[in-house]
């Protein structure tokens, strides 16, 4: 072999170790201005950070926090989320959060970015929060906050899912420390519907909430019930009775419905007043 085949043949060696070295680089940092989609470890995604971070996932190190009542969400209001990671002796975190269903992974609600210069959205629909390569460093600890604005009503139950990673720093994708957690936020239902018409005031339901039986009474004299109609969360129509002889008082059967909120339209002197209801 001549000179210069050699010399050709020791440049191309050395430019494929460079390309080789240089994509291992990349990788190992390919996540520093964020974790790729669908990383939370949540049934719906399915997948979490260990997939590029080696190791095994643990359960402690990163929490989810939020100032929403204990209650429950009211639909459509805004809250606030804190992520946190606290590990002693690491500088540099990561994290992504999702609001989503308890097991299907639809989204649920809308997530608010509120400080631009360490966190950002994923997704054509906001469905994750991540950080940004400038919001990484902290000492033994690191906070991210974000809002989070409640779905409608009739959503359902919403669980935070969130995956937090500890970097060592070595450059490498081994060594570093992944974390899972959730948050799970009810629905508030006894606030997901208002009573509905003028004179709503002027008729009682008891016992609310009722597990059996629901007496609707009027408080009006001169008002009795023609009928009544039971409609569900989303405005589905459950049941309808219609009375041949009108009376001032009702009582009717629930004891088949699931728990849960539901609205009651109560039909008098061919008006209708609406109120609603909470089965146990």
């Amino acid at each position: 072999m001549n000179i210069y085949k050699k010399t050709l043949l020791s440049a191309l060696a050395i430019a494929v170790g460079t390309i080789c070295i240089s994509d291992l680089t990349s990788t190992a940092h390919s996540n520093a201005g964020g974790a790729p989609i669908a990383k939370t470890g949540s049934p719906g995604d399915g997948s979490n950070c260990t997939g590029c971070h080696t190791g095994t996932a643990a359960s402690t190190g990163g929490t989810i926090t939020s100032n929403v009542p204990v209650t429950g969400y009211i639909p459509g209001t805004t809250y606030t989320i804190t992520a946190t990671i606290t590990v002693a002796g690491i500088n540099k975190f990561g994290f992504e959060v999702s609001p989503q269903a308890v097991s299907t992974g639809t989204q649920k609600g809308s997530l608010v970015v509120t400080n631009t210069v360490e966190t950002k959205l994923l997704g054509t629909t906001g469905k994750y929060i991540t950080h940004k390569s400038t919001g990484t460093a902290g000492t033994g600890t690191k906070t991210w906050t974000f809002d989070w604005v409640a779905p409608i009503a009739g959503s359902g139950n919403a669980k935070l899912y969130g995956a937090f990673v500890a970097a060592n720093g070595n450059g490498a994708n081994s060594g570093d420390q992944v974390f899972l957690t959730n948050l799970l936020i009810p629905e508030n239902l006894s606030a997901g519907v208002a009573d509905y018409t003028s004179n709503a005031n002027s008729w009682s339901l008891f016992p609310n909430p009722a597990t059996e039986r629901l007496t609707i009474e009027s408080l009006d004299l001169n008002s009795a019930i023609e009928a009544i109609e039971i409609f569900d969360i989303t405005g589905k129509l459950i049941n309808t009775i219609h009375y041949d002889d009108f009376s001032q008082i009702q009582s009717i059967d629930i004891a088949g419905l699931q728990s849960g909120l539901y609205v009651l339209t109560i039909t008098s002197d061919n008006k209708k007043i609406t109120k609603k209801f909470m089965k146990n």
